[in-house]
């Protein structure tokens, strides 16, 4: 068996942490009877995750090009980005300078 280097090592525990949030956290919230959004938002992150590390070795290996790489990890930030600014709203966060 080959060596296994630093991006590969990187790749899968994104795609491991990914997995292991989503089941933990949907566990927690469904206990909780958290609204759509939240287990929505929660999956999302989790999804992104495990994306940004499969994607990550597709590109590695020359299966995908850098352009469709970013692209979709640009589409999942800019679909996060307001579920995420909606719950610090409906939570009463508030940013400090």
């Amino acid at each position: 068996m080959g060596e296994v280097e630093t991006w590969q090592i990187a790749s899968y525990l994104a795609m491991a942490l990914g997995a292991l949030y989503i089941a933990l956290n949907l566990r927690a919230k469904g206990k909780k009877n958290a609204g759509r959004l939240s287990m929505l938002f929660t999956a999302g992150m989790g999804a992104y995750l495990i994306t940004l590390g499969l994607f990550s070795i597709l590109v590695r290996e020359g299966r995908i090009s850098s352009t469709i790489y970013a692209a979709m990890i640009w589409a999942f930030t800019l679909a996060l980005i307001p579920m995420a600014l909606y719950m610090m709203a409906k939570r009463g966060t508030r940013a400090s300078a």
